[in-house]
């Protein structure tokens, strides 16, 4: 334990002058427990060493033992590893998708020349991420029994077997009449009919490759399921112990606390081990002293020369705060708002560069502004670029299989990377010599609070008419926050770079998980054949096609990736770099949730609205609404409209026009605000603090009439509860206003609090 509190590794030596032993009986008092590892011809704790990919540890050790054939610990190792190795899955225990990169191009030459009764040739190109498909020779099969005829052409068995490989849907258009500004004209629409024909054929082609699976010889099957084994089921996630930690330059006493949380020594521990990973815990676990510590003991240990924290401008000072009060002797660089001001900027940039800081802390918006490294700028963009070029390519060729829709978008992105391109050119012929960026600040390790606000990263694929994917796009935000973490990876040339903080690191959709791979694992992502979203979906998602309503009432299909597959070995990939600890984990003491619904009843105006919106809907005459006639466009959208004039009733009906409505007892600002004066004289006492929440308008000192300023005037003139004690969260505008309304609120003097 001394080793590891002093140099956060195994030193037998140091171990060895501190009992007066020799190393060769530290090492036996401490076999089982640590462990040789030849690929740094040193010793390492069971913690670190039978962790991750145990398969591919394993090779590299028989690797080393075909050289050195008498090693002991080499060997000794080598049981370890096998001893930890998952238990193999089973075939019949395995879902298999048609498409998975990770599959030899051969088997689904085996399986196609089988469905169609004739040899068919298939090739993968890994770097357009594209399957093709060739046949010897068609037959009825390939022209009529998984084929279907559209308007103007026919799309064969070939076509469809194509779209399987890649899990697309081809874009089929019919010509229609239609009336357009008063005349009949040709006019394109995509054909549902044969698009949901050929779905149901291509359904039919996936759905028969896991039966034809199951046909083959036990050899074969052995084969690919050993294949999938030591792929994707090859990791192991000790249980990290942190305990035996002493953080020797912590001021428990400063902080007011007695020890950290065995859930935050957990923690720090994996991030000193992995070199970074994804602290997941829920809020109140104490995840800021985590960032702390974790970043502290990277400093003292060696294992980080600048780390940097970077997090929410409205939690930066309390970090700050927290850091400092924890290593009052720290050496911090926290700069303030006014110090990142156009004219100082430049100033700060070089402090963090010239000198040895123990942390470096920065708001989002702040690490925002650093310049980063142009170099990599352009070695990223330039691969997206390629990438998205390739898929130009492939589009083409694929002529009109491919929707207009899908090339435009690739159209689009290929632009926009390339004027992003040309300002990075731009950049490197006219950078100056003193010119400061990411990579020459030396920051070797990032923590990221609040890390989901990176998640929106920019990503390719061919699904162009998937919901719920988000936008390929990305933002500005995020493919920073990727310049920066390339840059880092590229410097200890191994994947992580930084430690993740978040409560919810996955919330919406199936991309973000991919995307925090990407981040966080590229050289694990390529090593499983995964180069593209397209690729891990096709791996660990599952898509289907249902048919729902439209925001025009029409019914249209809609394809989604409703679920994970694999989830064992997608799970444990995830959590071998994750410490996830609920808040019953923690121990934190949690009052239970009392959620009480209540149903408050129309009043007369809304319920003569009600009547209009449902006119509305059906007619879309919006001067039922008393408004102007839609436009063309509106007319598309008209029940979003519908929707939001719902919404806003809902509330108040001077959500809608504040002139033309007037208050009414029963509406929800009123029933509300008899609430909060119920509860307030209920808990006056205790000084008790009331938070209240709503998700429509906006606060605006003196910008009219809105539903929180209106709540705050009932409070106010309808149950005598002074003004001064009701107050809004965006009235705090400074850090010093913040400070005062939490005092406020802790002292009783503040006994309502409204957010947005």
């Amino acid at each position: 334990m001394a080793s590891l509190n002093k140099y956060g590794r195994v030193e037998p030596h140091y171990m060895a002058s501190l009992t007066g032993t020799t190393v060769e009986g530290i090492l036996g008092e401490l076999k089982g427990r640590i462990y040789y590892n030849p690929e740094t011809d040193g010793y390492e704790v069971a913690d670190k060493f039978i962790a991750g990919n145990v398969i591919g540890k394993a090779e590299r050790i028989e690797a080393f033992l075909r050289e050195n054939p008498d090693h002991a610990p080499a060997r000794e190792s080598l049981e370890a590893l096998r001893e930890a190795t998952p238990k193999p899955i089973a075939f019949d225990d395995l879902d298999f998708n048609l498409g998975e990169r990770w599959i030899p191009k051969g088997v689904y030459e085996r399986f196609a020349s089988s469905l169609f009764d004739t040899e068919v040739k298939i090739t993968f190109a890994s770097n357009l991420d594209e399957y093709g498909v060739k046949a010897e020779a068609t037959n009825v099969k390939i022209t009529e029994q998984y084929a279907v005829s559209a308007q103007t052409r026919k799309y064969n068995g070939l076509h469809l077997l194509k779209h399987a490989l890649q899990n697309t849907s081809p874009d089929i258009t019919k010509t229609v009449l239609k009336w357009v500004d008063g005349e009949r004209r040709e006019v394109k629409v995509r054909d549902g009919e044969a698009i949901q024909l050929a779905n149901s054929k291509i359904d039919e082609i996936r759905g028969a490759f896991p039966e034809w699976l199951r046909e083959q010889s036990s050899d074969f099957k052995d084969r690919l399921t050993d294949l999938y084994n030591r792929t994707f089921n090859c990791y192991v996630r000790p249980k990290y112990d942190g305990t035996h930690q002493e953080f020797p330059d912590l001021d428990l006493k400063g902080l007011g606390i007695d020890k950290l949380y065995d859930s935050q020594k957990d923690a720090i521990w994996m991030d000193k081990l992995l070199g970074g990973g994804i602290i997941d815990h829920e809020v109140g676990g104490g995840k800021t002293l985590i960032m702390c510590c974790g970043a502290y003991e990277k400093k003292r240990l060696g294992l980080a020369n600048k780390p940097m924290i970077i997090g929410l401008k409205a939690n930066i000072h309390e970090i700050a705060r927290t850091f400092c009060t924890a290593y009052p002797m720290a050496k911090v660089l926290y700069p303030g708002k006014e110090d990142f001001t156009p004219r100082k900027r430049e100033r700060i940039f070089r402090e963090i560069r010239n000198n040895d800081w123990d942390v470096v802390i920065l708001s989002h918006e702040q690490f925002g502004m650093i310049p980063q490294s142009p170099e990599i700028q352009q070695e990223i963009l330039q691969a997206e670029l390629d990438c998205v070029e390739e898929n130009l390519e492939v589009l083409k060729a694929q002529g009109r299989d491919v929707s207009r829709a899908m090339m435009k978008g690739c159209q689009k992105r290929k632009a926009n990377l390339e004027a992003k391109l040309q300002k990075v050119a731009h950049a490197l012929e006219t950078r100056k010599d003193d010119a400061v960026d990411f990579r020459l600040m030396g920051i070797d390790h990032l923590y990221v609070d609040e890390s989901h606000k990176f998640k929106n990263l920019t990503f390719t694929t061919r699904h162009d008419r998937v919901a719920g994917l988000g936008n390929p796009e990305g933002s500005q935000r995020a493919l920073n926050m990727l310049f920066a973490l390339r840059t880092i990876q590229q410097r200890t040339g191994r994947d992580l770079g930084a430690t993740f903080l978040s409560g919810t690191t996955i919330s919406n959709s199936l991309t973000e998980l991919y995307l925090l791979f990407k981040y966080l694992r590229p050289k694990e992502l390529e090593r499983q054949n995964i180069r593209t979203f397209d690729a891990w979906a096709a791996i660990f998602a599952k898509k289907t096609i249902d048919y729902e309503f439209s925001v025009t009432n029409e019914v249209v299909q809609k394809e989604r990736f409703r679920y994970f597959i694999k989830v064992p070995e997608l799970a444990m990939f995830y959590s071998e770099i994750t410490d996830y600890r609920s808040a019953e984990d923690i121990g934190i003491d949690r009052p239970q949730k009392n959620e009480i619904l209540h149903n408050i009843p129309p009043t007369p105006q809304q319920t003569e609205f009600i009547e209009r919106l449902v006119q509305f809907a059906k007619s879309g005459d919006a001067t039922l609404l008393g408004r102007l006639p839609l436009s063309e466009r509106e007319e598309k959208a008209k029940m979003l409209i519908a929707t939001d004039y719902a919404r806003k009733m809902s509330l108040d009906m001077r959500m809608i026009d504040p002139e033309l409505y007037s208050d009414h007892v029963d509406n929800k600002a009123s029933h509300c605000a008899r609430m909060i004066a119920g509860y307030y004289r209920r808990f006056e006492a205790y000084k008790g603090t009331q938070f209240v929440f709503s998700d429509l308008g906006t606060y605006k000192p003196g910008a009219g009439w809105n539903v929180y300023s209106e709540i705050r005037r009932k409070l106010a003139e309808d149950y005598g509860i002074p003004q001064s004690e009701v107050r809004f969260i965006q009235e705090a505008t400074s850090e010093k206003a913040r400070k005062e309304m939490i005092a406020g609120m802790n002292t009783g003097k503040i006994l309502s609090l409204i957010h947005i």
